[in-house]
């Protein structure tokens, strides 16, 4: 696994809203947009990948420093119990 790959990958869909947005739902062409920006991840990382959340990572995007994100949730509140679930 090249796990640089993974966590660059990971550190994008939470910090950058328009590329979460464009990878959610998870489906062949997630995996297209992230080859397109260069990560580059073998069949065993894709399938690790592909139960991914969507909710798990608005919640802790919201939960960022706007200075660290580009994530227009990161200005929002974090609705009550919003941690529940994950």
């Amino acid at each position: 696994m090249s796990q640089t790959s993974v966590e660059k990958l990971l550190g994008r869909i939470l910090t950058d809203d328009g590329f979460r947005g464009s990878f959610f739902p998870i489906r062949g062409e997630s995996f297209e947009l992230a080859a397109a920006h260069g990560f580059d991840l073998n069949p065993i990382e894709v399938r690790a990948l592909s139960s991914l959340r969507r909710r798990t990572f608005e919640c802790i995007a919201a939960s960022l420093d706007p200075r660290i994100s580009r994530s227009s949730a990161a200005h929002e509140p974090v609705a009550a119990g919003a941690d529940e679930g994950f």
